[in-house]
């Protein structure tokens, strides 16, 4: 990935890398502070490198120059809290903490005799999720599958010199270094963020042109809210690309509304397996597609039930190098990765159900949350909702909704809602249980967590009696 970014150095100096509002960073400029830094971390005996990332260009100046040292860089959210920190240490040999480079050398008294990491290879960084147990869990990423995923984004969506893109993101997310590594790879230039901002996005959308926004469904309904409140149209040309949840149809047909002109594609995927499928529709797909299987991507479903429902499972040459153990050295790239996603084959185009984790058993019956949400977030009375399975000692679980009403003063009735269900739904369904809330609690990526929200909102809670 460096030597791409070389390329664009020598090609074209002087052009904007990284701009923040406040710095603007040449490729130039870039190389040398790149090198600079590099030439010091090549210097200290330590292999692994925890690389705190708050969204500052000096942060990612560090994170370009891990990689350029030919060290084993893994990003930590900045604001990491102190057995956080403890968690992911303690799943290395001896890793050391990145914290000022100009005083890096002062850190290492002694040399350090690991064998973790030693061997050359391809390994770009290690990054890090919550893991399904909650602990942190490190997957590894290497220089080829990424650069096989930017030719095939390339190939799907056509990349210039003149483009900037965007990402709101914490810089440590997986999504946020693939926008800055992409937008390097290409020669373009990044624009980053401190934090979302509605504002911020629609004046960057007004100001920047061959702009791409990476953003995640929950930034997309942010803005067309804010579009919506200020009965506001944007006519620029722009790109969005969304990732991280699927895009419900209603927000679609929102966003042509109020951004008549933008390009929308929608990637499904996941850390470990980098993009499995691009939806390119300009316009209204089915409901649960996810689009085309991305260039080298092969997609099976494993057992799948009698309506060809099973878990996605992923053959491709940019999935990830496995997890991060201790004082393992052999890094390659997994043949087949299991996603935890339900999904089918319709034909060439692959459509997804959500979580397995998060399918709901209401007395051996099973239900998709998104069969729900989909037709539930048509109703103008609701603004916001996830269903998930509530703990219940006679049907296992039963069927919750948790709903943000768009005004308090028009709400709607248990009965109502599964009146509305009942014409609708491919088979019989119902919403057992309605928690009224006046906001869902989202993750610093803009994403929400089912399981957070039946621990903090459906377990301390009584059902709304409407």
């Amino acid at each position: 990935m460096m030597k791409r970014i070389d390329d664009w150095h020598a090609k074209n100096a002087m052009q904007t890398a990284i701009i923040d509002g406040k710095e603007l960073v040449t490729y130039k400029q870039l190389e040398e502070r790149v090198q600079d830094r590099a030439k010091i971390l090549a210097g200290i005996p330590q292999k692994v490198i925890l690389a705190p990332m708050s969204n500052a260009i000096e942060q990612l100046i560090n994170f370009l120059a891990l990689i350029r040292a030919d060290k084993v860089a893994v990003p930590v959210n900045a604001g990491i809290s102190d057995q956080g920190l403890q968690d992911i240490l303690n799943q290395f040999e001896d890793p050391l903490v990145l914290m000022d480079i100009h005083t890096i050398s002062q850190k290492v008294a002694v040399p350090v005799d690991s064998a973790e990491y030693a061997s050359p290879s391809d390994l770009a960084f290690i990054g890090f999720t919550s893991g399904t147990t909650g602990q942190p869990k490190g997957y590894r990423r290497t220089h080829q599958s990424w650069v096989k995923s930017f030719e095939g984004t390339n190939a799907l969506i056509p990349q210039s010199g003149s483009q900037s893109a965007t990402v709101f993101g914490s810089m440590h997310y997986s999504l946020s270094l693939y926008t800055l590594m992409q937008t390097l790879y290409f020669g373009q230039t990044f624009i980053l963020n401190q934090h979302f901002s509605t504002n911020r996005l629609i004046a960057l959308i007004k100001q920047t042109e061959a702009l791409t926004c990476y953003l995640v469904p929950t930034m997309i309904h942010a803005l067309i809210s804010k579009l919506e409140a200020q009965n506001e149209v944007l006519t620029e040309n722009y790109t969005i690309i969304s990732s991280g949840a699927k895009l419900n149809v209603d927000i679609r047909r929102k966003l042509y509304h109020y951004c008549p002109n933008v390009q929308l594609y929608e990637f499904y995927g996941s850390s470990e397996t980098s993009y499995i499928s691009m939806e390119t529709v300009q316009g209204i797909p089915s409901d649960n597609s996810v689009g085309q299987m991305f260039p080298g991507v092969e997609v099976t479903i494993d057992q799948p039930n009698a309506e060809g429902v099973g878990e996605i499972q992923v053959s491709s040459p940019l999935n990830f190098a496995g997890y991060h153990r201790k004082s393992e050295d052999h890094v390659a790239t997994v043949a087949c990765v299991s996603t935890g996603d339900l999904g089918k084959l319709a034909g060439n185009t692959l459509e997804y159900y959500g979580r397995k984790d998060d399918c709901i058993n209401r007395g051996g019956e099973k239900f998709y949350p998104q069969e729900f949400e989909r037709h539930l977030l048509k109703l103008a009375a609701v603004a916001e909702i996830v269903v998930l399975g509530i703990p219940d000692e006679h049907y296992n679980e039963k069927i919750g909704a948790v709903i943000v009403w768009s005004d308090q003063n028009q709400v709607m009735s248990l009965a109502e809602i599964n009146t509305y269900l009942s014409a609708r739904m491919a088979r019989p369904a119902k919403i057992d249980h309605v928690f009224a809330v006046e906001e869902i609690p989202k993750q610093n990526n803009g994403k929400i967590s089912r399981k957070q929200l039946l621990h903090e909102l459906v377990k301390e809670r009584v059902p709304s009696v409407i």
